[in-house]
This record gives structure tokens, C-alpha cells and sequence, in this order.
């Protein structure tokens, strides 16, 4: 009991300056869900698909559904001024649902799981207000795990590449507290810019775009 109330004397003694001006702590965790948007792919010249039917199809793009996408987010606050606030975290994203094409191959990957974990700073403007705008970049390393095609059982899954983030949103001030913990809500649309999954065949590109649309909660403490 003593090492309890110890811990909430402390722990008022450090929320009182930050109540003062409005501001919940320096620490900031984001828990988020939503989709993943991939744009479609192009093969390069020579390169053929064969279909279900062991016939070959005439387009040339392969085409992916959206995925659904879990996410974590820490930051802490580095800097702050009445029209911005500056943070250093960090970002997890990974589909619990994998990335599926639209149309199935008998030698291209059917579909692939990734994660991105990726260093960042974010720029946030107005943080005190009701609602702020903000910012971020960054960049780190992505995983995808791809799923052997029919065609090709030997094929061997998992690729580690490097991927740049970045993104906007906004959040919310603290709309509501749980066991006296401020959570505000966000809302964001980030691009994770990387290198691409091994699909088995040859793409025109080497980089892809992966669209994350997210929001959730945000603890602040």
C-alpha cells in the first residue's frame, strides 16, 4: 500500500504541470486499425501469367484486394511551442489478413503478409487545441512473407526489404480518461514507400506504394 500511494503521489506530482498547460505527458501510443490499399503492378516485357486453366490472360497487371491492417505507434515529445510540437517514435503495421490478388496465378504468388516497422518524427501542429494536424516521416525495415504459387512449390516465402513512411492525420484533445489515463482519438493516412514482395515474376518497378488508412485510439500519459 505505502509503494502505491507513492507511486500516485508521484504520479500526480508529474501530471500537475502538465495539466497546467493543457498537456497530457510527453508519451504518446497509438493503437489503430483499417485497411491497406496496394496499387496494382505492371510485368515486365517478356514476362507472361499463366491462368487457373493453364491459359494465359491478356492483361498484365496483377491486382490486389485491400487488407485489413493492425497498428501500434509510440512518441514521445521532444520539443513544444504554442503553434507546433515536435515528436521522435516509432510505427508497427502488419496484416492479421493477408494481402490477396483480385486474380489468381498458377506461377505468381497468390497473396502475402508484411510488416513494417519504421522509425519516424512527427510534426504536430496546434497540439493544443481540440483538434491537430500533423505530420511525419521516417523509414526502416519491412517484411513481407509471400505465399508459394501453385505452379512452384519449391518457391522459397520471405523478403526483407527497407521502406520510407510518411503520412498525415489528425488527433483529437483527450475526450475521455480510464483509470485517470487521457485518450484522445486519431485518424491518419500514411504511405509505406518499399521494396517489393517476391512475386516469382519480373515487375516493371522495384519500389511500391502501400496506402495504410487507420484510426483508433491514442493514449497519452
Amino acid at each position: 500500500m505505502k509503494i502505491l500511494a507513492r507511486f500516485f503521489i508521484t504520479l500526480a506530482l508529474w501530471s500537475l504541470p502538465a495539466l497546467a498547460q493543457e498537456d497530457h505527458g510527453k508519451n504518446e501510443v497509438g493503437l489503430v486499425i483499417g485497411w491497406t490499399v496496394t496499387p496494382s503492378q505492371t510485368l515486365a516485357s517478356g514476362t507472361g501469367l499463366i491462368g487457373p486453366s493453364g491459359t494465359v490472360p491478356s492483361s498484365r497487371n496483377l491486382a490486389f484486394n485491400p487488407s485489413l491492417s493492425l497498428g501500434t505507434e509510440y512518441d514521445r515529445r521532444v520539443l513544444t511551442t504554442r503553434r507546433f510540437a515536435i515528436y521522435g517514435g516509432v510505427d508497427f503495421l502488419a496484416s492479421p489478413m493477408d494481402v490477396k490478388l483480385s486474380q489468381q496465378f498458377q506461377n505468381v504468388i497468390g497473396q502475402y503478409a508484411y510488416i513494417f516497422l519504421t522509425p519516424h518524427v512527427r510534426v504536430k501542429f496546434r497540439p493544443s487545441r481540440a483538434f491537430s494536424p500533423w505530420l511525419s516521416f521516417g523509414g526502416g525495415y519491412a517484411r513481407f512473407l509471400e505465399k508459394a504459387p501453385p505452379a512452384t512449390p519449391s518457391f522459397r516465402p520471405g523478403t526483407n526489404t527497407g521502406t520510407l513512411v510518411f503520412g498525415g492525420g489528425v488527433d483529437t484533445r483527450a475526450v475521455l480518461h480510464v483509470f485517470k489515463i487521457p485518450i484522445a482519438f486519431r485518424i491518419e493516412v500514411r504511405d509505406f514507400y518499399s521494396g517489393l514482395p517476391n512475386y516469382n515474376l519480373k515487375i516493371t518497378g522495384k519500389l511500391q506504394n502501400n496506402l495504410a488508412f487507420t484510426g483508433g485510439l491514442l493514449i497519452k500519459f
